[in-house]
């Protein structure tokens, strides 16, 4: 073989493992690229995502709003589907109106924001706002160029979930938050009632950490939950949180607490909870008035004095003798608060001027040889026995048992005063609701119905305790005790001539056990009543932890938030009224505002005023000279026929329940009547539509 021909050879060889390497590169590409391809299409394959159901509404007893979820979105603009001509044509009045709606740049600075975001070569999808409303976000489909919606007009916008408080912390405690460590108050208990059901929405990604939503017949709307109509009044609670943190804040105490219940049903209509705060302010973070375990005190010598009348030791009448207000029982010293005012007084006069010598006296001297039938007869009044209540609380009531644990010879008189015993101020307010709805113990209820879609599926009825916690007869004889109270005793600071009290007061020394040689006493202030004595409509309970400015006594510091909160409820409350009368030379012809048809014809009947009717539920009025004049106002014909009616002068729960009734959402802002709507008269409206009123 030549020379020649061996080159040939080793060129040829050489050729041919260069082409193999190639091959085997172009290969090795084509497999990574595949490769490649794959994951980049199983990464961005669209798939479902859960859309969290809109909770149901808190509602108050009134219809006013506690608590209702109202949608949010976080909105983004894709700038690569925006047509360049119709941007550039678009965007100063977009960008005005952007400033406008947000506030949060000029109408210079939207400007080159959005000509910076068309330009950017990397990032096409950027974000224009979080949080933003359903009116926002409406006001936003209607602006040049997004009004081309999502293909064209590149807005982009996702929904999340929002829980809002119309009436901010207003019975923050009972309305409650569901959160992931000790959710509480109505939001924990009916939790599975107002979640509703999840929905799925299919979603592609078209940018790090950005999913869009896509149009697909495996979407599924979400189900809102069902709401829960609370027996809150929201009048009545503002006006006692306000009292109750004014108190605090006068008198220096560490917490207090109001709860306000109807006599017959037992439903709450109040409970607020406050503590002070070391740097001075005053907020709700504890419910006191359900989980605080204290010795009643004084208000529990109510318990007392019919024990013994039940069986049959004593009537209120007889006298008791109380040494001027200072006796030993054995090597303990009981006190009056004022000593030396008295010797010999009736049992009446020892609870009036709630003695604590006179009340304990007459217990020791009846049961200190069966100390047993005084326990048992209290205990069946329910003061042992633990609460059924729709609010998880804790369940440690103290209860002494004669002869066993801590029980002494001194238990059963300091007992018969409100010592040695442990109870939550709910529990002593259900026992003096007892007496003032004749002996039914009624079980304190926070919710009264269940509704979906506007309609009532559960009503709850009022829950009875125990039929007769004592005699009627029993009660006949105490009631003139528990207005003496009021009228010459203990409480006579709070004696109004429009309507008669009746309660206790009560002063408890907080630290009265083990308290050491210079220590200050730490006080407890309470009173629990009812009102109007002679046919009572509400009971209610005031509890002040340790005031220090100087009062400390029950009649002073807890009966004048009672007295405040009853004179605001007999306001408000026509059925507790006597019948007005008018003369027949009656002038001068109310003012008839918008609203129900058929109370307005009540309250003009009753001021003997003639009127012309219509058979419309509600109405607009015309008054003449003789006579008041109503009119036609076709507000459920409007809402029927899909058009927004004019809600203006109508109150807020007619409102409001007028607009749930018919499928749609409200949000109100201010107190009053409505002066304002977001959506105006006549225009065409959908059920789920958000509505946004303003009162005044």
């Amino acid at each position: 073989m030549t020379k020649k021909t061996k080159d040939t050879n080793f060129r040829i060889i050489g050729l041919y493992l260069f082409v193999v390497f190639i091959a085997i590169g172009v290969v090795f590409k084509i497999v990574k690229v595949q490769q490649f391809s794959e994951a980049i299409n199983t990464f961005s394959q669209p798939r479902y995502f859960t859309v969290e159901a809109p909770r149901g509404n808190i509602i108050a007893d009134d219809g006013a709003l506690l608590a209702i979820s109202m949608p949010l979105y976080d909105v983004r603009l894709d700038m690569s589907v925006m047509n360049k001509a119709l941007f550039n044509s678009g965007i100063i009045e977009l960008s005005d109106l952007l400033a406008q709606l947000f506030k949060d740049k000029t109408p210079a600075e939207y400007e080159l924001f959005l000509r910076n975001a068309k330009q950017a070569k990397k990032n096409k999808y950027i974000l224009l706002q979080n949080k933003v409303t359903h009116n926002e976000l409406n006001a936003l489909k209607k602006m040049p160029i997004l009004e081309l919606g999502q293909n064209k007009g590149g807005l982009i916008a996702e929904q999340r979930p929002n829980r809002e408080k119309p009436f901010g912390l207003l019975a923050q405690r009972t309305v409650g938050v569901l959160r992931g460590v000790n959710p509480v108050g109505i939001e924990r208990a009916f939790n599975q009632t107002l979640s509703g059901v999840d929905g799925i929405h299919l979603k592609r990604k078209i940018a790090k950490g950005i999913w869009v939503p896509q149009d697909a017949e495996g979407n599924r709307l979400p189900r809102a939950g069902n709401n829960v109509v609370t027996t809150i009044n929201t009048d009545m609670q503002d006006v006692a949180e306000k009292a109750l943190e004014n108190t605090l804040i006068n008198n220096n105490a560490d917490w207090g607490c109001v709860v306000l219940m109807e006599v017959a049903t037992g439903e709450v209509k109040v409970i607020a909870n406050l503590k002070k705060q070391a740097d001075g302010s005053v907020r709700e973070n504890f419910n006191y008035a359900m989980a605080k375990h204290v010795s009643p005190g004084s208000t529990f010598k109510l318990a007392s004095v019919i024990a013994g009348l039940e069986d049959g030791f004593f009537k209120v009448e007889d006298s008791v003798r109380t040494y001027g207000g200072k006796f030993s029982f054995y090597d303990r010293v009981m006190k009056d608060s004022k000593l030396g005012l008295y010797d010999n007084i009736t049992i009446k006069h020892a609870f009036i001027r709630s003695s604590n010598v006179g009340i304990s006296r007459i217990v020791f001297d009846n049961y200190k040889g069966n100390p047993t039938a005084f326990t048992d007869r209290i205990y069946k009044m329910g003061l042992s026995t633990p609460l059924e209540l729709e609010l998880p609380f804790p369940n440690n009531l103290k209860s002494p048992i004669p002869n066993k644990g801590s029980w002494s010879g001194v238990t059963l008189p300091w007992m018969s005063i409100g010592y040695e015993m442990q109870l939550t101020p709910i529990h002593m307010l259900t026992f003096y609701n007892a007496i003032a709805n004749k002996g039914k113990m009624m079980n304190p209820i926070f919710t009264t119905a269940i509704l979906e879609d506007g309609k009532e599926i559960e009503y709850k009825k009022p829950v009875v305790v125990n039929p007769s916690i004592c005699s009627e007869s029993t009660i006949e004889e105490i009631m003139p005790l528990l207005v003496g109270v009021v009228e010459e005793g203990t409480a006579q600071n709070i004696r109004t001539d429009k309507y008669r009290i009746a309660g206790k007061t009560g002063t408890t020394v907080l630290n009265y056990a083990g308290r050491k040689e210079g220590e200050d006493k730490k006080y407890q202030a309470s009173f629990a009543g009812f009102f109007p004595a002679d046919n009572p409509k509400y009971s209610c309970i005031v509890v002040i932890s340790n005031p220090k400015n100087g009062q400390v006594y029950g009649g002073k510091v807890a009966a004048p938030i009672f007295k405040e909160l009853a004179d605001k409820v007999y306001a408000l409350d026509m059925d507790i009224h006597s019948p007005i009368s008018i003369a027949e030379s009656f002038k001068n012809l109310p003012k008839v505002k918008q609203g129900e048809t058929d109370k307005t014809k009540v309250v003009l009947s009753q001021l003997n005023i003639d009127c012309e009717t219509t058979d419309a539920a509600y109405m607009i009025s015309q008054t003449t000279k003789s006579s008041v004049n109503l009119l036609v106002r076709k507000v459920e014909e409007d809402l029927q026929n899909g058009r927004m009616p004019s809600l203006k002068g109508m109150n807020l729960q007619d409102a409001v329940y007028l607009l749930e009734t018919y499928g749609f959402s409200v949000v109100t802002t201010g107190s009053g009547g409505v002066v304002k709507q977001s959506i105006k008269k006549g225009e065409s409206i959908k059920k789920g539509s958000v509505i946004k009123l303003e009162l005044a």
